[in-house]
């Protein structure tokens, strides 16, 4: 009964952790842009073709689109409606990473592995900053669920559902989402010897499966762009949103070729994973070192292969691509979940050795948890946000029924360790990003043209307002800078550069609001500390020319 109350206040900590996250502001650009995107099939009820700042707009796949127009559809345009779809999915992906793990392993470690999944840094802070990531969390591992339940029972309905998870996935991000799930596949029926299942041409059917159920995705880019060549992407005509889909903006970003670059680091996901998978990383690193090493000189044909092949291959064919992202890791948290699960259980047994190194680590981690608040609360001098208090009954409460349960040192650290930064991060929810968003003056320019008497409100087309975009509630209009000399008596959204482009210009203008700026994306120190702040800061304008 008592393990009960643990496992329910815990459950309730990480609710609510997660309700703090719903009524924050998105950060621009990437959660802004994809919300003023949905937004606007929302308002245009046309769900094929994609718009950001009233052109067409090529890069990911529409699904994650769809599913938050709808949403708007049903709760109207808000941040809780564009958040919902993304968490609800990653939440049933914590549902599914703790069935396969009680399947392959026991009860005990698929709760701890679907604990750590809902613990780590990254997945809290993508489920309020929402992108590709909570979606593809939920998906890939519940394609690797349903496949992984049809090489078992050979049913076909299991064999669908798989399939159409896995196109799930392809339909946010592309085919590259398949790395992990084939990788998974592959590399357990190889080291298992088990060719059968290799060769077995139900795959061919999986591929026809997948097919089929891409096809709205392949149909919603042939009607936008691919019978459109006049249209003008990435600065030329000719350009077939389906090759994109299938191939540029998957491979292309591999080999560093396609019209969308970046500059990696072939340890960028090494260090990256140190602190996006915290409290759990270290533990990660040290379980996957062990399950390497006592499988390599003789097999054991008992355990489960899928989620070791499917972390490390997917780390490593992104960590050899030139375009890296933090939030990239996200997909395979899962199977990172399950992998330190399993060494946490068997610290009791056949790693009872390391119990204190164990112990230390965590005991490490929670220290800097909770200097962590403490130094950023110095630095930063936040307000004080009453809805941390409730999170912190919870937590003290926590603490409390594991402190007077039997549980052995391991799990009573392991319980200590989720509280810890549950704890941090109620703090960054309720005080670190609040007090930055203060800064994000795109949105709160477009609070306040919603607020005042504006019919409408002019924005130059050089520039990339995702924030305002997503918030203004009024009618936009772009205009090319040649042209504002004609516009006269009306209203503009500007930045720095833009109000200096009219003084270049000789034009008059008089400003109605100005906003503190910053890309909060993008942190620096000077910017954290409440003394340097001033000085980092940016400005954005609602301005009207006389």
């Amino acid at each position: 009964m008592i393990k009960n109350k643990t496992l329910l206040i815990i459950s309730l900590l990480i609710i609510g952790v997660t309700i703090l996250g719903f009524p924050l502001d998105m950060m621009p650009p990437d959660a802004a842009l994809y919300g003023s995107i949905a937004k606007a099939m929302h308002l245009n009820n046309d769900f094929v073709n994609l718009f950001s700042l009233g052109k067409d707009w090529l890069d990911k796949p529409h699904l994650p689109f769809w599913l938050t127009a709808i949403s708007f559809k049903i709760f109207g345009v808000s941040n809780f409606a564009y958040k919902l779809p993304g968490v609800l999915i990653f939440f049933f992906g914590v549902w599914v990473t703790y069935k396969f793990t009680k399947e392959n392993y026991d009860k005990e470690t698929a709760i701890i592995a679907a604990l750590i999944l809902a613990t780590s840094l990254h997945s809290v802070i993508s489920n309020f900053d929402v992108r590709a990531e909570p979606y593809l969390t939920g998906f890939i591992i519940a394609s690797l669920y349903w496949f992984y339940k049809y090489i078992k029972n050979k049913k076909w309905s299991d064999l669908i559902i798989a399939n159409l998870f896995c196109s799930f996935a392809i339909m946010t991000k592309g085919v590259f989402a398949i790395i992990p799930i084939v990788a998974a596949l592959g590399g357990h029926f190889i080291i298992k010897k088990q060719w059968k299942e290799i060769l077995n041409p139900m795959w061919v059917v999986a591929l026809v499966f997948i097919i089929l159920f891409i096809l709205p995705e392949i149909h919603a880019l042939y009607l936008q762009f691919d019978i459109h060549p006049e249209k003008m992407v990435f600065g030329k005509t000719n350009v077939s949103g389906i090759k994109f889909f299938l191939w540029d903006s998957q491979f292309g970003r591999f080999f560093n070729t396609g019209p969308i670059k970046g500059h990696g680091d072939v340890f960028f996901f090494i260090h990256t994973i140190l602190w996006a998978f915290l409290p759990w990383s270290i533990l990660f690193y040290i379980a996957t070192f062990f399950k390497i090493k006592r499988n390599i000189k003789e097999v054991n044909k008992e355990e489960e292969y899928y989620t070791i092949f499917g972390a490390l291959a997917t780390i490593l064919v992104f960590s050899l691509s030139k375009f890296q992202l933090a939030h990239y890791t996200n997909i395979v948290f899962p199977f990172m979940a399950i992998i330190t699960a399993d060494f946490i259980v068997k610290l009791k047994s056949e790693y009872h050795k390391l119990q204190k190194t164990y112990r230390i680590t965590q005991w490490i981690l929670i220290g800097i948890s909770l200097f962590a608040i403490i130094a950023l609360s110095v630095l930063m001098n936040p307000d004080i946000n009453l809805w941390i208090f409730p999170i912190i009954i919870l937590c003290l409460l926590a603490v409390t029924i594991v402190k007077r349960n039997n549980y052995n040192k391991t799990k009573r650290v392991f319980y200590y360790s989720l509280i810890s930064f549950c704890f941090l991060y109620s703090f960054m929810l309720t005080h670190f990003y609040p007090t930055l968003f203060k800064y994000q003056g795109g949105v709160h320019a477009a609070r306040y043209v919603n607020e005042n008497n504006f019919d409408n409100i002019n924005v130059l087309n050089t520039n990339h307002n995702f924030g305002f975009e997503f918030y203004c509630n009024k009618p936009i209009n772009r205009v090319n800078s040649e042209d504002i000399t004609k516009m006269s008596n009306q209203v503009f959204f500007l930045n720095d550069k833009d109000v200096t482009l009219l003084s270049e210009k000789n034009i008059r203008f008089s400003i109605i609001k100005e906003f503190d700026y910053y890309r909060i994306t993008k942190l620096k120190g000077s910017f954290l500390n409440k003394n340097s702040r001033e000085n980092t800061l940016g400005k954005k304008y609602v301005v009207k020319l006389n």
